[in-house]
């Protein structure tokens, strides 16, 4: 395999850099002064997204999900600049969540290429909530109490890629629960919740750390003081992870969570569905169908305020972010690559804990240009007038290999 020539703006401290590849490996890298004038793509690290539930038509949380519709959700991943993930299996009956996980192990056991882009399973469910708005759109019939042998039968099939599970602590015994899992390595997030504040304190006193979409999967009518959106928008002990693609948070809320919070303790995800990639329309899944609608929202069909994950990449997430609170791609960028990676301990980049460039190490990055996220003449304060940012990618480069 010959060289390779790359040159980008670094999205960190601007810099123009040139970076020569050979093989899997950095070679040579040139840097200089920043130069506001040149005209070059960001040269940024891949992205680190901790929930997708499938793509391209295929659903992770299914009795139908093989090793080759895994594999093809991990390559819309790497055409998405996402190099680390972690493969969400959403609510559904033991036994398909259990195939599920088996299946995710298997295709990585068959296609080890693809072993380091999957960070771990993240379960949301069975253990949550059944309560009205906080369930969402999973099943109810299979939201259930904790369960430490469904934990380890999961385990078992995935051998031990469980990292990440959502719960709601509103059942008894939540705290050792909690205790129960991380003892287990898995972290603990909280979702899908009806929790009340003294049921999450003692949950995030026991171990959880992180908020799954805060502020989604909520009754659309709660008190006016307490709540278990304001009790974890105040606890500085949890991470929260947001999907912001235009649909699920107003730009108005983006904006109080990212002010509440501090951008050291948010994660964007995109909640992506395994309808993304597709065009609007409606689409029968295992459970239920669901409706794309033309500007990109999915819905369950019939019912157009009711979301059903996101068709969006995280990408979309960092642009938005970006333009809602007026910062720099510097500031932003970690809340889809170091955030996440700190919080489930991971390696800093794709690459190693070291620079995402560096000679010698491995070729992971991407070439870009941010196309913002666009207001109507209401500005932040209309978010029926929002458009969603984006990413164009020039080139996607993994181990080497440019990505198409």
């Amino acid at each position: 395999m010959g060289t390779c020539s790359y040159r980008g703006r670094r999205y960190d401290t601007l810099e123009l850099v040139g970076v020569e590849v050979e093989g899997d490996r950095i070679t040579a890298l040139e840097t200089s002064a920043p130069d506001s004038n040149a005209v070059v793509p960001w040269i940024a690290p891949g992205m680190f997204d901790i929930q997708v539930n499938g793509a391209v038509g295929r659903e992770l949380s299914s009795s139908r999900i093989t090793c080759e519709g895994v594999v093809e959700v991990l390559e819309k991943m790497l055409r998405d600049g996402v190099f680390r993930c972690c493969l969400t299996l959403t609510t559904n009956a033991p036994e398909t969540m259990i195939h599920a996980a088996r299946t995710i192990a298997d295709a990585l056991d068959e296609r080890p290429e693809y072993r380091s882009i999957v960070w771990g399973i993240h379960l949301e469910g069975p253990f949550i909530s059944t309560a009205e708005g906080a369930i969402g759109a999973h099943p109810k019939k299979f939201c259930v109490p904790y369960s430490r042998e469904f934990i380890r039968d999961v385990q078992d099939a995935s051998r031990g890629l469980v990292k990440l599970v959502t719960l709601s602590p509103e059942y008894p015994n939540a705290p050792d629960f909690v205790r129960f899992l991380r003892l287990e390595e898995i972290l603990v997030a909280i979702g899908h919740t009806n929790a009340d504040g003294v049921q999450l304190d003692d949950a995030v006193s026991a171990g959880a750390a992180l908020s799954t979409h805060l502020s989604n999967a909520t009754r659309h009518l709660l008190p006016k003081w307490e709540n278990y959106c304001f009790a974890q928008l105040a606890d500085d002990r949890l991470y929260a992870s947001l999907i912001v693609d235009g649909f699920h948070i107003s730009p108005q809320l983006v904006r109080t969570i990212v002010r509440a919070k501090g951008l050291e303790r948010l994660i964007l995800i995109s909640d992506q569905s395994p309808l993304a990639g597709f065009p609007p329309g409606k689409y029968s899944m295992e459970l239920c169908e669901f409706e794309i609608q033309p500007n990109g929202k999915v819905t369950l069909a019939g019912d157009p305020n009711l979301l059903a994950c996101a068709s969006f990449p995280v990408s979309h997430g960092v642009a938005n972010v970006a333009t809602i609170e007026n910062l720099p791609l510097s500031k932003v960028y970690p809340l889809a690559t170091t955030n996440p990676a700190r919080l489930l301990n991971a390696p800093a980049f794709s690459s190693g804990d070291g620079d995402f460039l560096e000679i010698g190490g491995r070729a992971d990055f991407l070439l870009f240009n941010v196309v913002p996220a666009t207001f109507g003449e209401h500005g932040l304060y209309d978010g029926r007038s929002f458009q969603t940012g984006r990413f164009e990618f020039e080139k996607i480069v993994w181990r080497g290999r440019e990505i198409s």
